[in-house]
């Protein structure tokens, strides 16, 4: 009788730990949520706040600038040309922007023809590894090489020859993404992410993606996928259907790069998927991207949007930063959701974002131009 008493009495209370560790587990998820869903707001919100610089050296005039574009066929690549090209003539500055048609050897060609100009800096959008020995030989002659999305993160890149590197963080784009399939998904999302992890800044957003999901309590990732994005063409009509057929619906698709989605959503459609069935939540802010989300009944409802045009205004103001031995100015853009609710703002009907933090008056006033 006294063991069986024991045995009541342990039964009890481990009940009574139980009835107390439930609203403990719960009260975390609604905390947790909330955390996700404020996220949301401010990703997804105005981006009227200026984190940029308050001060700058006055620029020196005459200086000439090459833009080596990886390709000038990608809206991206072409958009901070254009913006460099402004931003520079308003300062008295000479842009010469340099096509690198799309392939390594082309980029290689690109530098070393800004080099053989005796340009005084140069702006490139190319992976940096892949430049090593030009860039090199850039620095050696005194001249001054600043990236966009050159390397994994942003900020002073010395090992990579580049002064600074211009993008947002992929890190807080991945979890940014996250966050939106979460509160999307009221915390019970089941989530296939993918990436192109032969690129540093793909593979850093993808797992950031892919840790935020893993915090959820709710929330399963079903796989990560890796696969090289010169293959993306052929293979993501045939992995896009594999994880539709492998883990059913509804399903929650990421990606590094809009790209990708451009060969995701016409094999879903020949598949007869329903579009609510299958969201896909990618990075960049192509054109094409906008215009799926402005349409609706695309598949893809987000893109994590980058300022293409601040940026080029940026890689300006660091170059002037490095003429005169002062160090980069540390100025990291928040990322920036672009969903079905919002798609008309920041410069949403433009199909880009163009923050209204009046960045360009600011670079302006830093610059002493009228």
């Amino acid at each position: 009788m006294m063991r069986m008493g024991r045995l009541w009495a342990v039964a009890a209370s481990l009940l009574g730990a139980g009835y107390l560790m439930l609203p403990a587990a719960g009260a975390r998820a609604d905390a947790f949520m909330d955390e996700v869903n404020a996220e949301v707001v401010k990703y997804a919100g105005p981006q009227s706040d200026w984190r940029g610089p308050t001060s700058s050296p006055k620029p020196d005039p005459g200086k000439t600038i090459a833009y080596m574009s990886t390709d000038e066929q990608n809206d991206a690549s072409r958009e901070w040309g254009q913006a460099i090209a402004e931003a520079g003539a308003k300062i008295g500055w000479k842009v010469i922007i340099i096509d690198g048609h799309g392939s390594p050897v082309g980029w290689q060609q690109g530098i070393n023809q800004a080099i053989a100009l005796k340009v005084d800096g140069i702006v490139t959008n190319a992976d940096a590894a892949s430049l090593k020995d030009p860039i090199n030989e850039a620095r050696a002659k005194g001249i001054i090489v600043v990236g966009i999305h050159a390397t994994a993160f942003p900020g002073p890149q010395p090992e990579a020859g580049l002064f600074v590197n211009i993008q947002q963080d992929p890190r807080e784009i991945g979890r940014a993404q996250a966050d939106w399939i979460i509160a999307n998904s009221k915390g019970k999302a089941r989530v296939v992410v993918t990436s192109h992890c032969e690129y540093a800044i793909a593979c850093a957003k993808a797992h950031a993606t892919e840790a935020r999901i893993k915090e959820c309590p709710g929330c399963t990732v079903l796989e990560f996928s890796n696969s090289p994005i010169a293959e993306v063409a052929q293979r993501q009509p045939a992995l896009v259907t594999a994880w539709v057929q492998k883990y059913g619906t509804p399903l929650y698709i990421t990606s590094v790069a809009d790209y990708t989605a451009d060969y995701q959503i016409p094999a879903l459609r020949t598949g007869g998927v329903d579009p609510a069935d299958v969201i896909i939540v990618s990075a960049d802010g192509n054109k094409s991207a906008y215009e799926r989300i402005r349409a609706g009944g695309q598949y893809q409802l987000v893109t994590a949007s980058e300022p293409y045009k601040m940026q080029g205004y940026q890689a300006i103001d660091e170059l002037n930063r490095a003429f005169h031995k002062e160090p980069p100015s540390g100025f990291v853009q928040t990322p920036y959701l672009v969903t079905p609710d919002n798609i008309n703002a920041e410069g949403g009907e433009k199909d880009t974002f163009i923050p209204s933090n009046n960045y360009e008056k600011r670079y302006l006033e830093l610059w002493g131009v009228k």
